[in-house]
């Protein structure tokens, strides 16, 4: 027996944990990460609680871990999006565009839902910080590439800047969940504020 025949029902570990944390985030967004629970995820898997809490000791860290793997994806798609383009101010442009566009609300809620459950859960608030920084990071990067080009300028440091940018993206994505403002409208405003923060900001639209 060379062990690479096992019993259909067992996994090995790194498999198992990607099952679980894969139905978690499924759950977190359609359901909203407060439905993230250990119980939850082994019901909806057919497997028992305990063996969920033997990869995730507490609620608290699968709800952290289902928040982390869905902000990357959410990530990974907008730097995705972003690279496709040749000057940074299309960038720029295309970031806004992707986060607040008409079915980008399911990003927006799971941000929102985060910050508020992120007071009472110290390990969801770690995560939340490690990707707002993961976000103000790469926004700089545009905002630096595009005053370098002299494509346009700022005032002050880009990363002050990139998180004036991220914080009314939020704000307006935020809007957009509770349906305070349509998408059209959210987008037309993120693009009147970013021309006033990269002054000379050329639109290819």
């Amino acid at each position: 027996m060379t062990g690479a025949v096992r019993d259909a029902k067992r996994k090995l570990p790194a498999e198992r944990r990607g099952e679980l944390l894969g139905r978690a985030v499924q759950i977190a967004r359609t359901e909203g990460l407060s439905a993230v629970t250990l119980r939850r995820v082994a019901a909806d898997l057919g497997v028992t609680p305990g063996l969920v809490s033997h990869y995730f000791a507490a609620a608290e860290q699968l709800t952290a871990a289902a928040f982390r793997a869905a902000a990357q994806q959410d990530l990974d798609a907008a730097n995705a999006r972003v690279e496709a383009q040749p000057t940074a101010s299309a960038k720029i442009l295309a970031l806004i565009d992707y986060m607040l566009a008409d079915d980008g609300d399911d990003g927006s809620a799971l941000w929102l839902e985060t910050w508020t459950l992120a007071r009472r859960n110290p390990v969801l608030a770690a995560e939340a910080d490690e990707l707002t920084a993961q976000w103000v990071a790469r926004i700089a990067d545009i905002v630096a590439a595009g005053v370098e080009a002299g494509e346009f300028t700022v005032d002050g440091r880009v990363d002050a800047v990139a998180r004036r940018v991220l914080t009314l993206i939020d704000g307006l994505g935020s809007q957009k969940v509770v349906r305070a403002v349509p998408a059209a409208e959210a987008t037309q405003i993120a693009r009147t504020y970013v021309q006033s923060e990269l002054r000379g900001i050329t639109s290819p639209r």
